[in-house]
């Protein structure tokens, strides 16, 4: 099974509205059973979104769904999983194409095997500073997940500082998905203290129901819907990554 609602090299010179963190019935903490997959795109279209990741906990049961319910309907899914390691969780997206069998072998070998799919409460077995490694080996990106969020964001976990400093200065970590919006610029210009390293920051809805999803959008200047177009808005976040504050003033400064 491929994904690919949409063609891969679709050049933008436009935001694209996006959801990099969305649940699925397949997380057991998911607060309605009976959403499907079909309503989980259709929900994600009524929000405007242009872009999704399905993103559940130590799973990837839910991304083949999710992609064919997304196809033709203008709406890129990205496959994704949140892991949950000691060190804080994780988001690790992978392209649109990547086979299940691939991402099913890649959760096996971060160490969330059977007992741990859907699961957040289950710790995996690998160092979150391995998981990091292995989403880039595998060739994917990492998101540290919901950073400033208690015990699971890594700046709120019991690890000790000085490995939260290592965690956030990892050379495989692509981005910070924040909760706390107003704390961008600081993430951004390597201002926070103990944290010099400038990081890319985005922000999630981490839906857990139909009525979740889009609520806290990030805005994204794709050069394509694949992940070579992510990893290059990660890396050109100041020219290509908008948080919807920046958005609303840009049309309020307008002329009227």
């Amino acid at each position: 099974m491929t994904a690919g609602s949409e063609p891969h090299s679709s050049p933008s010179d436009r935001f694209i509205k996006a959801d990099l963190h969305i649940h699925t019935p397949e997380s057991k903490c998911y607060d309605e059973p009976p959403a499907t997959a079909e309503r989980i795109v259709e929900a994600a279209i009524a929000a405007g979104l242009g872009a999704i990741a399905i993103a559940d906990h130590n799973t990837v049961r839910a991304v083949d769904a999710a992609r064919e319910a997304g196809r033709g309907k203008g709406l890129a899914v990205f496959p994704a999983a949140e892991l949950s390691t000691k060190g804080g969780h994780v988001l690790a997206l992978f392209d649109r194409e990547v086979h299940t069998y691939d991402l099913d072998d890649f959760l096996h070998c971060v160490g969330a095997g059977e007992t741990a799919r859907g699961d957040g409460a289950f710790i995996i077995d690998a160092d979150i500073e391995d998981v990091l490694r292995i989403v880039e080996e595998r060739g994917g990106l990492a998101i540290a997940a919901h950073v400033e969020r208690w015990p699971t964001g890594f700046l709120q976990t019991t690890q000790p500082r000085a490995v939260k400093m290592r965690i956030h200065g990892s050379s495989h970590l692509s981005a910070l998905e924040i909760t706390q919006p107003e704390s961008r610029v600081l993430w951004n210009r390597g201002e926070m203290p103990d944290f010099p390293r400038r990081l890319a920051c985005v922000q999630g809805s981490d839906a857990h129901r139909l009525d979740e999803i889009g609520r806290r959008p990030v805005y994204l200047k794709l050069p394509s819907l694949d992940l070579e177009g992510l990893r290059l808005v990660f890396n050109d976040y100041e020219a290509r990554i908008r948080f919807p504050d920046q958005i609303l003033r840009k049309y309020s400064d307008r002329p009227r």
